[in-house]
This record gives C-alpha cells, sequence and structure tokens, in this order.
C-alpha cells in the first residue's frame, strides 16, 4: 500500500513538473513574405506560450498580405522556440542594416532595394497612424 501511495504521488509531481515545462515555453510567430518587387519582409510577433495561438497569429497577418499581392510569395511562417539572426536582432531591438516597421507586439524588416524598401516602410507605417505604428530606418537602435 505504501509503495502504491509512493508511485500515485511521484506521478502526480512528474505531471505537475511536465504541465510547468509546458507552460515555460515560448514560441514566436515568425514570417517571411518577397514581392514581385524584390522585397523580403521578416515579420517577428510577440512571443506566445501556445504553438496554436502562435499558428493563429501567422495565419493572422498572412491573410491581408494575401490579399493585397497575390503575386507575393509566403517564404515561411513557422513557430519558433528561439530567435537567431536577425529575427533576433528585430526582437531586442538591436540594429540591422534594413528599414522596419515596429508596431504594438509585432516588429518586421524590410530586406531589398533601399529605395523601394523605404518606400514601403513608409507607406505601412502612415496606414498604421495612430496604433503606435513606426518606421525605422537601417541602423537605428530602438530599445535602450
Amino acid at each position: 500500500m505504501k509503495q502504491a501511495i509512493t508511485a500515485v504521488l511521484l506521478v502526480g509531481a512528474a505531471s505537475v513538473l511536465a504541465h510547468l515545462h509546458v507552460v515555460a515555453q515560448r514560441y514566436y510567430p515568425v514570417v517571411r513574405i518577397e514581392s514581385p518587387e524584390g522585397l523580403v519582409f521578416t515579420a517577428v510577433h510577440e512571443a506566445t506560450s501556445e504553438r496554436s495561438l502562435c499558428a493563429a497569429t501567422n495565419d493572422r497577418f498572412l491573410t491581408p498580405f494575401k490579399s493585397m499581392c497575390s503575386d507575393c510569395r509566403v517564404i515561411a511562417a513557422r513557430c519558433e522556440r528561439e530567435l537567431q539572426g536577425m529575427e533576433a536582432a528585430l526582437n531586442d531591438g538591436t540594429s540591422i542594416p534594413y528599414h522596419r516597421i515596429f508596431a504594438p507586439g509585432l516588429q518586421v524588416a524590410i530586406a531589398g532595394p533601399a529605395e523601394e524598401a523605404g518606400r514601403s516602410c513608409d507607406l505601412i507605417a502612415r496606414g498604421g497612424f495612430g496604433q503606435g505604428v513606426r518606421c525605422v530606418p537601417p541602423a537605428q537602435r530602438t530599445k535602450s
């Protein structure tokens, strides 16, 4: 009887630890899209603790792109556990050599011809005026 109680307690403790581990997971919604003009948009959203919410965030981001730009190509739409390279730099606010869009819960890098990237950045920022959306030119740090 004592062994059975001990076994139940161990299984219960393991279940609690497993649940805490799953809850502590973070998923970063990341999308990369290429436009016919040669621009590549890399979007990183705020992390979420649920993979299904991460996938839904990517879908919500892609829906307007698909309707506005039928010739745009989705290069990737994924849920990253760990950000690296440009995606990590976007999330951290580190300087990168691309125009960037900063909006609540979202950061986008626009790579490609500088003049076209700047126009797209400004257009997107003006479209989100009053909603905390801004365009940041290359090589400016955004967080302290």
